[in-house]
């Protein structure tokens, strides 16, 4: 067994097993010139074994070939231009236009995905694949792979800021998951190829706790050989051996290599090229963004996504750290899919954070469920964040180094309450979330509603909760006693859709959407205030403000312009934000202009006066119970089912609860067994009996929503949002929960069954005393 002999057959081999004998043949009759070194230093299994998915872990060595293809670029460019991210490198020497892989053709993406693929092949069974990555890169010679894609924690792309690399562990988490790794490079167009083997080793346990990654050297160095140029053309070749990827067996969908490549991706700078031979096919990987924006490859069976609205990306200041750019998609509900974001994102978590085009974090649908208050969108809304624009010291603050979570801080925070104010802003959202709630929504009896809401209040006060009744419920903390508000807090009324603007050229007006009064700011507080006109939306361009005929011009030191939304329909928001500690009682003025080419600039303003802030609120010491509503639904067929997104099974979900414009709506099934056997059973016997049975299981259920709910919020007083949102995930939130219910569901079927029983017998025995 000679270096060729091991070289043909650690690039080609099929099976696990035909690498194994080839290593032990080689090192046998080898013996004293092999050795095995460790990666960088001895002590380096902690670094290698950082990531936890097997999958994310590929990721890293997708990215270590598009760095590569752009270190080729950037030598055949000589540097010229100095480009400053990767982004910019794909448009100066790869012509990828700013507007993303979504603006290229067809045959344009095909093309520039063969620059960078991976190979997806059988290997013995779903736990040891055999997984390639390839990129027609810049290649190693032979003496410099020890100090590159051999080594751990390296400076080798620090200083390039046109590579998405920088803390030198590239896709070295990939030989965690893989029993062996060949790596081959050879360096533009030289004859010599290098390669080796990466493994783990165990280390004597008398001697050392844990063993760890080691390559292959050949009187201590890298092995080589020469090998014809249409054998190997220039680049690096990485192959992964006994690949776990057992967490990835569909072909297509959230379950497959495809789907995550897709996810991961979201924005990516090149496009990659995936070549399944398991289930037989190849696609273009251009990730989710580009497919929302409406890019169709060869085998998008689906075509583009239908859309009810979306936002193109537009930038916020966020001060001292920068800004990012927000943008999101409204997929259209579907019968078929009952979660319509699930084809893209993790639907438990839809906020996509990027960085050079790669998802670093996700953050949880709870943002949009809760903060923004749009719990009908939370399965359809998809928002990217891209976070290319946040300075260094921000970035550092937001991500950890395996781009697999955002760190909990002051940035986060930032972050996700200007994605909370942006949607909050949105009138098309509230107005799409009002119409989703009303599908399936039923008429209600006041009358019977009342009963049920003084029977809940009689419950609650044996469970030492004084209530008023007839009355909104409260929840009280140690001890004290507040009478119930007789006179609540009406509900959000319904948006009324914005018609249509007619859009001229040249356009005729511009209007700020506020009333003829001073629009009030206190400390660090942003508006998104409304503009209208009747231009086209090419008059505004926020990502190049130069460029734009609409300017926003402002008045008064107190004030800042944090961004503004793109022009769409003759609508925009304007980002308005007071800076710190400003004075209070000063004023100015916000004024936009329209210019129009040889016609008088179009304007409006509004007054600005800086307000005292509001004082904080003390924790509470009572807990306002809202106003509650039941809502029977009808079996799997009733449109709350889906909308709710309840599982298939009957058995798994009782009931669960949203609050909706200040009411708390209580949702139950009306096949959960416990209670419709019961019911079934009573009916046959007395339908009064039925009906009193179903009134006591709802009231019962009532009360163990309003408890939860108490509990809810003497919990969001004790900890910080941030602590709430990531505590569990939220599909793991809704799981415990709907286990909790159907526990409660369960105890108030009992309870009520009891109750109609113990009343029945006391009516008999009242009878049988007047007989």
């Amino acid at each position: 067994m000679n270096t060729a002999d091991l070289y043909r057959i650690l690039t080609s081999a099929t099976e696990l097993s035909a690498v194994e004998k080839a290593i032990t043949s080689f090192e046998s009759e080898q013996a004293g010139a092999v050795s095995w070194v460790p990666l960088s230093r001895q002590n380096n299994r902690g670094t290698v074994e950082a990531s936890a998915d097997p999958g994310r872990a590929l990721i890293e060595r997708l990215t270590n070939g598009t760095d590569a293809v752009l270190e080729a670029e950037h030598d055949a460019h000589h540097g010229v231009p100095n480009c400053r991210s990767p982004r910019e490198a794909a448009a100066a020497w790869l012509g990828v236009p700013d507007r993303g892989l979504s603006a290229l053709d067809q045959g344009r993406r095909k093309a520039l995905a063969q620059r960078v693929s991976i190979q997806l092949l059988p290997g013995e069974d779903r736990f040891r694949r055999i997984v390639e990555v390839r990129d027609t890169g810049i290649g190693l010679k032979p003496a410099e792979m020890p100090n590159t894609i051999l080594s751990l924690n390296e400076s080798n792309k620090m200083s390039k800021h046109y590579l998405a690399g920088a803390y030198g562990q590239g896709g070295s988490a990939t030989y965690a998951v893989s029993r062996f790794t060949v790596i081959a490079s050879r360096h533009d167009a030289t004859p010599v190829v290098g390669f080796t083997v990466v493994r783990y080793m165990d280390l004597p346990p008398e001697d050392f706790k844990i063993g760890h990654y080691v390559y292959l050297a050949v009187n201590g160095v890298v092995p080589s050989l020469e090998v014809p140029l249409n054998d190997f053309p220039g680049g690096t070749v990485v192959r992964h051996y006994g690949y776990d990827l057992s967490q990835y067996t569909s072909p297509v969908g959230p379950g497959s290599l495809y789907g995550l490549l897709q996810r991961a991706l979201f924005d990516p700078v090149l496009p990659v090229w995936l070549d399944n031979r398991i289930h037989n096919y190849r696609r273009t990987i251009k990730g989710v963004r580009n497919a929302l924006n409406g890019a169709v490859d060869e085998g998008d069976e689906s075509g583009a996504p239908k859309l009810s609205h979306s936002v193109p990306i537009f930038y916020v200041s966020l001060g001292d750290f920068g800004s990012i750019g927000i943008e999101y998609w409204l997929v259209q509900p579907s019968e078929k899919q009952k979660l319509p974001s699930a084809g893209y994102v993790d639907p438990y978590k839809p906020i996509v954070l990027t960085l050079n085009g790669q998802s670093h974090s996700e953050f949880s649908g709870l943002l949009v469920r809760k903060y923004a208050e749009l719990p009908f969108l939370r399965f359809r809304l998809i928002c990217h964040i891209d976070c290319n624009a946040l300075t260094a010291d921000a970035k550092r603050l937001l991500f950890v180094s395996n781009r697999e979570d955002a760190r909990r801080g002051q940035v986060r925070d930032l972050v996700q309450a200007e994605l909370v104010r942006v949607l909050n802003s949105d009138d098309d959202l509230t107005r799409l979330n009002q119409e989703a709630k009303q599908m399936g929504q039923k008429e209600e009896d006041e009358n019977a509603a009342q009963q049920m809401r003084q029977e809940v209040a009689r419950l609650l006060n044996l469970q030492g909760l004084p209530i008023t009744r007839g009355a909104t419920a409260v929840a009280t903390k140690g001890g004290d006693t507040t009478e119930l508000s007789k006179h609540p807090r009406p509900p959000r009324p319904a948006p009324v859709p914005r018609p249509p603007l007619e859009l001229h050229e040249p356009p005729t007006y511009i209007h700020i959407v506020w009333p003829d009064e001073p629009v009030p700011f206190h400390t660090l507080q942003r508006r998104y205030v409304r503009v209208e006109t009747d231009a086209n939306s090419n008059y505004h361009t926020p990502q190049k403000p130069e460029a734009s005929r609409i300017n926003v011009i402002l008045e008064g030191g107190d004030i800042g312009l944090a961004g503004t939304t793109p022009l769409t329909g003759g609508r925009m928001r304007i980002i308005l934000g007071a800076k710190k500690d400003p004075a209070v009682g000063a004023t100015g003025r916000v004024r936009v202009e329209l210019f129009r080419p040889g016609l008088p600039t179009l304007t409006d303003e509004r007054p600005i006066s800086i307000v005292e802030a509001p004082k904080a609120k003390q924790r509470p010491q009572q807990l306002t119970l809202p106003p509650f509503t039941l809502k029977p639904v009808e079996g799997k067929e009733d449109p709350n089912w889906n909308l709710r997104n309840w599982p298939e099974d009957v058995d798994a979900i009782a009931c669960d609860t949203e609050v909706e414009d200040s009411t708390l709506v209580i949702y139950y099934s009306t096949v959960f067994p416990q209670y419709a056997t019961r019911l079934a059973k009573l009916e046959k016997q007395d339908t009064v009996l039925a009906g009193s049975f179903r009134k006591r299981y709802e009231i019962w259920l009532a009360v163990h929503a309003l408890l939860q709910f108490q509990d809810e919020k003497i919990a969001e007083a004790e900890v910080s949002p941030g602590e709430q949102l990531e505590a569990f995930p939220e599909d793991q939130l809704e799981a415990r929960d709907n286990q909790e219910r159907c526990r409660l569901a369960i105890m108030s079927a009992l309870f009520a069954e009891n109750e109609i029983h113990q009343s029945a017998m006391a009516s008999a025995s009242a009878l049988d005393a007047a007989m």
